[in-house]
């Protein structure tokens, strides 16, 4: 892509995607999807063109008139020219060299072979497959919790790094941040900006987190074996089934993971999600004015697509909820007996009985904030789905 540099539309990012392009700014996060005539007014006025003689190039191109003035309002109005935008500095150099060495095509292969080799050692040998007494890594509740997390927190950002170098070695910035999906807490990436590149080179970007996941876990499956038993074996055990359960969670796709930003890229869907809902939405006689507009705008193939993607949530809920109950509960339920044991053996005012009820606490906050994300999604879903005459 190349850009004039003398007018105000030099900022603008310009991507073909699909039968037409994408335009981003480098002064906002906002992109917006045109038509081809759209990318390609866009390209005259790059050039130096005047809106006026963009109109009549246009007209005579498309054989009817063309409201070039009105596109670029529409262009100012999602701030994409808008002159008091703040324009983000790109990557800094060292991550651009980082990241091509990490995730440029030696990079990606090696890793790629690590995370094979772990695929294929979980297959071939059952007893290093995680237990979730894994994260159980020594007598003390407190311990073990503090130890876990201390590996989930490296693990996961590790991960957005991952994310952050990938996105680099393609001159695109991205910033970290923290939330929630349903039962987990999550880092994330905004890799929003990725918009800005060609398709293809948004695929190791947005896989890099995944991978960097898969290729650890491949060394530490091998390192396993030579490691005596002890704390270090615990600990590798317990990132073991941290790197595994981080994996298993990207496959949960109707919780906007990275292969659901994968799959959108793959597919060539340019608004899944909310297509999702409009499609949901509409289903059950629920659907906006918005939600019907939204339809109408994108392609059959695209709808097609969001069907597929709203079949996904139940098999979806049923996955998240097997873990929970497999690895999860039982996690908590034997932190809690240990603490409560602890508490009886030693007296709460002990060393012992003190960091026993710190788990205990950690353990309610924890969980009574992941339940409580849960419980307000389920009431905004049973809000949405129920009949207006029930309300």
């Amino acid at each position: 892509m190349t850009y004039a540099v003398t007018n105000r539309y030099a900022d603008l990012s310009l991507v073909r995607d699909g039968d037409g392009y994408v335009i981003g700014s480098r002064g906002s996060r906002t992109f917006v999807a045109v038509p081809e005539i759209g990318g390609t007014v866009v390209e005259w006025l790059q050039d130096g063109c005047t809106v006026e003689e963009c109109a009549e190039r246009a007209a005579q191109l498309m054989g009817e008139p063309v409201d070039v003035a009105g596109f670029v309002d529409g262009l100012t109005a999602a701030g994409l020219l808008s002159a008091a935008a703040s324009v983000p500095d790109g990557p800094a150099v060292w991550t651009r060299r980082v990241g091509r060495v990490l995730f440029g095509r030696t990079g990606l292969i090696v890793q790629g072979v690590l995370a094979a080799a772990g695929g294929v050692a979980l297959i071939a040998r059952p007893e290093l497959r995680p237990h979730y007494t894994d994260v159980i890594v020594g007598h003390v509740a407190l311990l073990s919790m503090v130890a876990v997390a201390a590996l989930a927190t490296a693990s996961g950002l590790i991960h957005e790094c991952a994310h952050v170098l990938a996105a680099a070695a393609r001159g695109v910035p991205s910033r970290v941040s923290i939330s929630r999906r349903m039962i987990t807490i999550v880092y994330q990436t905004d890799l929003t900006r990725l918009w800005s590149v060609p398709r293809r080179q948004r695929i190791a970007p947005l896989a890099a987190g995944p991978l960097s996941d898969a290729a650890t876990l491949g060394l530490l499956l091998a390192a396993e074996p030579a490691i005596p038993p002890g704390v270090a074996l615990s600990l590798v055990r317990a990132l073991v089934l941290i790197k595994i359960s981080g994996i298993a969670f990207q496959f949960e796709v109707f919780m906007r993971t990275d292969f659901y930003a994968l799959f959108v890229v793959v597919t060539g869907c340019r608004n899944l999600w909310g297509a999702k809902g409009a499609v949901a939405r509409r289903a059950i006689r629920r659907a906006t004015a918005d939600d019907l507009s939204l339809l109408a705008s994108v392609r059959p193939r695209e709808i097609r697509w969001a069907w597929f993607y709203l079949f996904l949530y139940v098999p979806g809920v049923a996955w998240t909820a097997w873990y929970f109950f497999t690895f999860a509960l039982p996690a908590t339920i034997r932190l809690a007996r240990m603490s409560v044991d602890a508490i009886g053996s030693h007296g709460v005012a002990s060393v012992l009985g003190l960091a026993a009820v710190a788990a205990l606490a950690i353990t309610a906050t924890t969980t009574a904030f992941i339940l409580r994300g849960v419980a307000r999604t389920a009431a905004r879903l049973v809000r949405d789905i129920r009949p207006a005459a029930a309300r």
